[in-house]
């Protein structure tokens, strides 16, 4: 039996489209806000920027869930998810540092040596991979403390922030 015929036994899937927007909505909440604060916090000149920029995060995460009906506890509890988080995947100034420095070494080497420039691909993309899955336990983390009301809730808040008017709607 050939895959195709294998597939063609099973039922057809249906969309679960609320699911996927509840799932997506949380992941999003959590993304974002380590993605953006993760961006802006510095630690080197402007590292005021990324204070703000983390702070203005933690604002319109509070001010989210208070539109989907969170309550302070649970408020508190995504926030500590938040924080802690952050800090797990946020780069140090050091491993910023020590990533530039290596980068430039092999650049500047007199021929390149190409299994050096994946070997320091695969260091940072095994790097990115523990960091991801650090982000999916929080965003797991996140939605459980939320009842599935307000994850309806909140994916419809975060729903409205969708791509601008230049993006493809798929």
């Amino acid at each position: 039996m050939t895959d195709e015929q294998f597939y063609e036994l099973l039922p057809p899937k249906r969309p679960n489209w609320g699911r996927r927007l509840v799932i997506g909505g949380v992941a999003a909440v959590v993304v974002i806000g380590a993605g953006v604060a993760a961006f802006a916090a510095g630690d080197g000149p402007g590292h005021w920027r990324g204070k703000f920029m983390r702070g203005f995060m933690e604002y319109r995460i509070d001010q989210a869930l208070t539109d989907a009906g969170a309550d302070q506890a649970q408020k508190d509890k995504i926030k500590t998810i938040f924080t802690t988080t952050m800090d797990q995947v946020h780069p140090s100034r050091d491993e910023r540092k020590a990533m530039r420095e290596e980068v430039i070494k092999i650049l500047e080497a007199p021929t390149i040596d190409r299994n050096a420039i994946e070997a320091l691909r695969a260091k940072h993309v095994a790097e990115m991979e523990a960091k991801s899955k650090t982000i999916a336990k929080a965003v797991g983390d996140a939605a459980e403390v939320l009842t599935p009301e307000q994850r309806k809730k909140l994916v419809d808040e975060w729903g409205d922030m969708g791509p601008g008017p230049d993006m493809d709607h798929d």
